[in-house]
């Protein structure tokens, strides 16, 4: 009984804040006595995992601008609550008020596909960004090859390994998220591994091993990380990082502990700290990918489905890799 009431409260709270949210946006007073008012034909919530903020903030920035062109008011649902939930709670929450669509965050947990289908079932249409939940009835996935992203990790660790001062590349190490409901992070290390023996051979000196990083606390995998560069004995040789938040700690642990240029460090997404990183050298490159184009797409995708009940499957997001040269460009253009 208990529990209902939190729950109830906690939807109460969430409505409140929102609907407020909501109307500041839709009506605001103009110069003098005149009221300027937009309205919105539409109202969807993005919902994410609470990583890597700062490519949801550009995700959220791009989606918010294509939904006003299109009459939709795009809100980032259950941010700034003075609680904290899970993903999950936030997910239910949004189907309990009744949105006209979600983008959420995906992953393999029955939990979550549970939530996608009452979402669906609701008459609510639900696209996946960045990962998806294969096994739920959403409407579209907006991402990323995982794949693709595994070879290009690839490729970069064999033009190390043709570098000469890299040829003595014998360890590679992928980062893994431990509490990951998905594939896609084993679609990565498998690319990475077949990429590596299709041009090396099957008895190729070198070994892609993965390391699991707790993700409990706020801190922990900046612990996990900072582990790692203190067993020097079983250091590798290279470090491939699957997250905006493990790349910003492994770089900031080869500074603390000294180890830039013992361990080549293989980053993710552009944020401008990873960008200083990588224009300087102690981050070897980074992959990413256009989050403006994703947070566009998502919209897209949920508006085209409202209008003709239909939309895509899957839609591609462009990615690219940035040495220190492109790097240095795009800081430059900052």
């Amino acid at each position: 009984m208990r529990k209902r009431w939190i729950s109830l409260f906690a939807l109460l709270t969430l409505l409140v804040l929102s609907g407020c949210g909501f109307a500041w946006t839709v009506f605001h007073s103009g110069i003098g006595e005149s009221e300027i008012y937009e309205t919105y034909e539409r109202h969807y919530a993005l919902i994410t995992d609470g990583t890597d903020s700062e490519l949801w903030d550009r995700v959220y920035e791009s989606a918010l601008l294509e939904g006003k062109e299109r009459g939709i008011y795009v809100e980032r649902f259950g941010e700034s609550l003075a609680v904290s939930y899970t993903r999950n709670q936030i997910l239910d929450l949004a189907i309990r008020a009744s949105v006209d669509g979600i983008i959420t965050t995906g992953d393999e947990d029955e939990e979550t596909i549970a939530l996608i289908d009452e979402a669906v079932e609701a008459g609510i249409p639900v696209v996946t960004v960045l990962q998806d939940s294969t096994g739920s009835r959403r409407q579209c996935f907006v991402g990323c090859s995982n794949y693709s992203i595994g070879q290009e990790y690839a490729r970069q660790i064999l033009d190390m390994m043709n570098e000469q001062e890299s040829s003595g590349i014998r360890d590679v190490m992928v980062l893994l998220d431990a509490d990951a409901q998905d594939a896609s992070q084993n679609l990565i290390l498998l690319a990475i591994r077949e990429t590596l023996e299709e041009s090396l051979g099957a008895d190729a000196p070198v070994v892609v091993e993965s390391a699991a990083i707790d993700n409990s606390r706020d801190f922990s995998p900046e612990e996990s990380i900072r582990d790692i560069f203190l067993d020097t004995e079983e250091l590798p040789d290279v470090l491939v990082c699957l997250n905006e938040v493990y790349t910003r700690c492994a770089y900031q642990a080869a500074v603390d502990y000294n180890k830039v240029g013992e361990v080549e460090i293989l980053g993710y997404y552009d944020s401008d700290v990873i960008l200083e990183a990588v224009s300087k050298e102690i981050v070897a490159s980074t992959i990413t990918f256009d989050a403006e184009q994703m947070g566009a797409l998502c919209v897209q995708a949920l508006d085209e489905y409202d209008e003709t009940g239909y939309t895509n499957n899957y839609l591609a997001v462009d990615i690219r890799l940035l040495g220190s040269a492109e790097a240095e460009a795009l800081l430059s253009e900052e």
